[in-house]
């Protein structure tokens, strides 16, 4: 699995990005509220900000193929994990990356993996405003 961020070391830049883009998720899912670190969390599930991110070359390819500008756009990559209640809210569920996209007119969630293998669907979604 990949690294995930930690609190120290931190910019206060960095934090607000990280608070940005994870009031994207909290926003989607009932209850969830974002911490000093990023990380996404509520009932039983917790989004965690990635260090070590996937490069997004293809999507930002495809991105301009469709009449966008990459660097308009803000991206964040997340781990999914959650916890079943009846077994001692122990981590028992772990999902496919997320990525977070937000930008100009466009604010989405989608599964990294499925970007990474399709980037000009991703693009042609943002560009439409599909999200």
């Amino acid at each position: 699995m990949a690294n995930t961020q930690t609190t120290q070391g931190l910019s206060p830049e960095r934090q607000l990005f990280l608070q940005e883009m994870g009031e994207v998720v909290a926003s989607g899912f009932l209850g969830f509220s974002v911490d000093s670190d990023g990380t996404i969390g509520g009932g039983f599930g917790k989004w965690v900000p990635l260090e070590d991110q996937e490069p997004l070359d293809s999507l930002f390819k495809a991105m301009r193929l469709a009449g966008l500008d990459p660097a308009r756009y803000k991206f964040q990559q997340y781990a999914v994990t959650a916890a079943n209640p009846y077994h001692g809210a122990k981590v028992d569920l772990q999902f496919p990356s997320q990525l977070v996209i937000k930008g100009p007119g466009y604010t989405g969630l989608h599964q990294l993996d499925l970007v990474l293998r399709s980037p000009f669907v991703c693009a042609v979604e943002i560009a439409e405003g599909i999200g």
